[in-house]
């Protein structure tokens, strides 16, 4: 019984959480962001979904999934931001201790918001998941994930700090967190709408 529970934690996991390792990536590769801020944003954000999870089995028969999708506006707005920052001139020079924008607390947020909106396939597939097990089993899953999103931050981590990416990645991580924001918001609204 908890052999069948393990491996449909990690299964469930990974088949929810692949892109979730070129996120990661790409957070990491951006030099705004630290790497703890990064684990625990990711964490945080996980967590969020665990609950919502556990919760949200109740709430999609009251809310319907076009609206959840409107969700994705957020990832597509901060993208496009990002991108609108790439293309200001560099002489405005704004050092991280006076612009609010470089706050810690705020790039853990990102990071969890993030996660979170990117979680529609996690929601889609634990939220059933979680309704068909008993407490026991839904603390082992849950355990296993936690500790998977360990891992999926090493893999993040270590894809940028790969010695024949390295270069490419960190030197143009800055320039592609935005791109895969826009993507994860125009994925997330059509994942609503088709």
């Amino acid at each position: 019984m908890e052999t069948v529970v393990i491996l449909t934690a990690i299964s469930a996991f990974v088949s929810t959480n692949l892109d979730d390792i070129f996120i990661l990536a790409a957070f990491f590769a951006n030099p705004e962001f630290e790497a703890k801020n990064i684990v625990l944003g990711q964490y945080l954000g996980f967590v969020l979904l665990l609950m919502a999870s556990s919760l949200a089995y109740f709430a999609q028969f009251f809310i319907p999934s076009q609206w959840i999708s409107l969700l994705g506006f957020i990832p597509l707005f901060m993208g496009i931001r990002g991108l609108i920052k790439l293309w200001k001139p560099k002489n405005q020079d704004i050092s991280p201790e006076n612009d609010i924008r470089y706050g810690k607390g705020r790039k853990v947020g990102v990071v969890a918001l993030v996660t979170v909106i990117n979680g529609g396939d996690n929601l889609g597939v634990y939220m059933p998941l979680f309704a068909s097990m008993n407490a026991y089993s839904l603390f082992i899953t849950a355990t296993i994930f936690l500790v998977l999103v360990g891992f999926w931050c090493i893999l993040g981590f270590k894809l940028v700090n790969n010695r024949l990416l390295t270069d490419k990645i960190r030197n143009y991580g800055h320039q592609i967190l935005p791109l895969v924001m826009i993507t994860i918001g125009l994925l997330i609204l059509l994942r609503g709408w088709l």
